[in-house]
């Protein structure tokens, strides 16, 4: 059954221009930004700082559990890579007077379970958190240094999802998104958070070609783009997930 969450998205039926009729060829445009407050859950092994354990399940508990949901509306708190982005219920955002907080547990085979403290505030409307799971019988070490990123010219990106078995609908993602330059198989890289589809960035170099990545529902989501511009429209398959819209 859809959720409360789910029902939320639909936000507009845009007709396309030259319709005859009121009936014809609309779009249903859904917006991903119905919980506005959310927390980017990113799970890495101590050791490299870069691939998830594998099998790693991560539960939500704490004062506001009931409240907290895994962006796409669903209870299904699922990593996929590693990555989920959580987030409460528009009715129980946070406010200037009251935070929103859960407590997320990770466990992994062969790891020691790991358990963190999530604060939604009403002056922060994305965070990162990220989790380091050490082996069993392992020691806790400095995370390794990331390099920084190199600044390029601006690109700007308009990300719209799309779904073969719904031609009437396309998707707005308002979420997190992942990059890495194709054909080198390195861990996808935190690129910045997309409002409406759409994101503005210096990291990405003309000439080269990037595989984009989404988790959304559990699911992840690529697009392979060419970079030699500095404005892309961008399609995503989003497979299923507008099966319950």
């Amino acid at each position: 059954m859809m959720s409360k969450i789910q029902k939320l998205l639909f936000v507009a039926l845009i007709a396309l221009a030259g319709c005859k009729k009121p009936t014809d060829n609309l779009k249903v445009v859904v917006d991903t930004d119905i919980i506005k407050y959310t927390a980017l859950i990113q799970v890495t092994d101590a050791a490299n700082g870069v691939s998830a354990p594998a099998n790693a399940t991560l539960t939500v508990s704490g004062a506001d559990a009931n409240d907290i949901y895994e962006i796409s509306g669903k209870k299904q708190f699922k990593l996929t890579n590693g990555i989920i982005t959580i987030g409460p219920d528009p009715d129980a955002a946070p406010t200037a007077d009251k935070t929103a907080s859960c407590n997320i547990q990770i466990s992994a085979p062969g790891y020691n379970t790991t358990t963190k403290s999530v604060t939604f505030t009403a002056d922060q409307k994305q965070q990162i958190i990220n989790v380091s799971m050490v082996k069993t019988g392992g020691t806790v070490t400095a995370p390794p240094v990331s390099k920084p990123q190199p600044v390029y010219e601006s690109v700007s990106l308009n990300f719209t999802g799309t779904c073969a078995s719904r031609k009437d609908v396309e998707i707005r993602p308002s979420m997190y998104l992942f990059y890495r330059e194709t054909g080198t198989n390195a861990a996808y890289q935190y690129l910045g958070y997309m409002e409406k589809g759409s994101i503005t960035v210096t990291t990405l170099q003309k000439g080269k070609t990037y595989d984009f990545q989404l988790i959304y529902g559990g699911k992840s989501y690529t697009q392979t783009q060419l970079i030699d511009e500095t404005n892309y429209d961008v399609k995503v398959d989003m497979g299923d997930a507008c099966k319950d819209f």
